[in-house]
């Protein structure tokens, strides 16, 4: 890659070959000495990431530690820490979400599906569906439900509101849940993965220390989860540390763009949409994706919400795709614009998510 040209020969905005420079995934994000002992946090489990994963990870293992006291004990003091980097769990969590209910209930067996409705995590069961073919911006035309979206008796969930619930349970049976905190290097020495380094805190925008300045730490564990979701530095650095993506798919990516609005009148089925209409196929854009609008009914304030989404493929072939105005255009058809008439939305975000590989 060239260096960046002299600021003064710029015209208009860097080109996206020299900002930003280059990575080195295992030179910057991998730390190979440890701090002397009594300047480092020993835990027994670090899970990195506390997402619905994460979370389910530290939860099942205290279930199985509180049957094995000698492995407990053997942990130390701290058997299970959660590092996330938001100011609560599921805080930087986005998504959909319908929930196939199984493994939920299998990691906590004494709770019902109404209590899940109850805690306001969950928005009711999936009873009716439907998935359209939108050819233009006025027409849609219903077909049959691929395997892929069948829903029926799953749930609609929040996935934000889960993570903060998998928090208070695991932070309950024994875990410590450690917010605001990044994961910035991992630990390896001889080939092992000894734990992680946090961030520095306090650091002002152009990265001096400011009054408020904290040190990270080298957090050491006996075992280490990744759970950082999609594009984590952290996984990537150790996929190729230890060359664990040899002889697999190369990893896809989509983006999804979502908002959720406020509706007079309940949405009383899920819907997809499968295109072509606002994509542009043809090779010269290379757009794939589709859409979603999924009921929410909350029955913890009566309100009924509808979460309408886009994905776009991120192997498009036009630079100047926008998963966001693609939205925007989406909401105008007239399936759509029924549903939100009248409406307000309310929250809105957008996440990368894994399309596929590996």
């Amino acid at each position: 890659m060239s260096p960046a040209p002299n600021a003064k020969h710029l015209v208009g905005a860097v080109a996206p070959s020299e900002f930003p420079p280059p990575v080195d995934p295992t030179g910057e994000f991998i730390k190979r000495e440890l701090d002397s002992k009594d300047e480092r946090i020993e835990v027994g489990v670090a899970i990195i990431g506390g997402g619905t994963a994460g979370l389910a990870t530290a939860n099942r293992l205290l279930q199985l530690l509180g049957d094995d006291p000698e492995t407990m004990e053997r942990l130390g003091e701290v058997p299970v820490a959660v590092i996330e980097k938001a100011k609560t769990c599921g805080g930087h969590n986005l998504s959909g979400a319908v929930m196939r209910p199984a493994p939920l209930q299998e990691l906590f067996p004494d709770l019902t599906r109404e209590q899940w409705r109850a805690e306001g995590f969950a928005f009711g069961e999936v009873t009716k569906e439907a998935v359209y073919m939108t050819p233009t911006s006025k027409r849609s035309i219903r077909i049959p439900t691929p395997p892929p979206f069948k829903n029926h008796g799953n749930e609609v969930i929040s996935v934000a509101a889960l993570a903060r619930y998998q928090q208070a349970q695991a932070e309950e049976g024994g875990a410590y849940v450690l917010t605001e905190t990044s994961a910035t290097q991992l630990l390896v020495t001889d080939g092992k993965v000894q734990g992680v380094r946090t961030g520095d805190k306090g650091r002002g925008k152009d990265g001096e220390p400011l009054g408020n300045f904290e040190p990270g730490t080298d957090v050491t564990a006996q075992a280490t989860v990744l759970a950082e979701g999609c594009w984590g530095h952290l996984t990537g650095a150790a996929i190729r540390e230890f060359d664990l993506a040899d002889h697999r798919e190369p990893q896809v990516w989509e983006l999804g763009v979502k908002e959720v609005w406020k509706v007079p009148t309940p949405l009383n089925r899920l819907i997809h949409t499968v295109g072509p209409w606002p994509l542009k196929i043809s090779s010269r854009y290379g757009q794939i994706g589709g859409t979603w609008i999924y009921p929410m009914h909350n029955a913890k304030t009566g309100e009924d919400l509808v979460s309408i989404g886009f994905v776009v493929d991120l192997e498009y072939a036009d630079a100047t795709t926008s998963a966001h105005d693609l939205l925007q255009l989406f909401k105008t058809h007239p399936l759509v614009r029924k549903i939100l008439e009248g409406g307000e939305r309310v929250a809105w975000g957008a996440k990368a998510l894994p399309g596929g590989g590996y």
